[in-house]
């Protein structure tokens, strides 16, 4: 290799370098409140299309992510609780266009039991079925129709 090649090699890389550490600025540029020194438990990633993005925090020692859609509703949560009951459990949940859960998938229970509930439009558990909460881990499907009344397909659900 000669000298004319090494030079122009070497001033492409620079300038990589120099484009890749300005688009790693701009994509992880802190929050205002993290800016100054306000929290450090908040992480903010956005766009011009998306004022909200999604956010990374800490609440309470507990993690979560929220990914939030181009109307500023949410549209995918992840996380851990940090209720006394159920705190370091995982969840994720999906939510419609208006920003309710529809869709949550979590561990739960004293067996940390694998759960899946469906809501209806109003937030009402319709459908939910995993493995039972406490005692044995037997499967269980368990419905509420429209009129409220419920009933365990198979298994148990409390």
């Amino acid at each position: 290799m000669n000298i004319k090649t090494t030079a122009g090699l070497a001033m492409v890389t620079a300038a990589f370098s120099f484009l890749g550490g300005f688009a790693a600025e701009i994509a992880f540029r802190p929050t205002a409140a993290v800016a100054q020194g306000q929290s450090d438990s908040y992480f903010a990633l956005r766009d011009t299309k998306n004022a909200k993005g999604i956010t990374t925090y800490v609440n309470d020692g507990q993690p979560g992510q929220i990914f939030y859609g181009e109307n500023g509703q949410m549209r995918l949560q992840m996380g851990t609780y940090n209720g006394a009951d159920e705190r370091g459990l995982p969840l994720i949940a999906l939510s419609d266009t208006n920003g309710h859960i529809r869709l949550l998938f979590r561990l739960a229970g004293e067996n940390e039991s694998p759960v899946l509930i469906m809501k209806d439009k109003n937030g009402s558990d319709r459908i939910v079925m995993g493995l039972q909460l406490s005692g044995g881990q037997n499967p269980f499907l368990h419905i509420t129709n429209d009129d409220g009344s419920t009933k365990d397909v198979f298994g148990v659900y409390r």
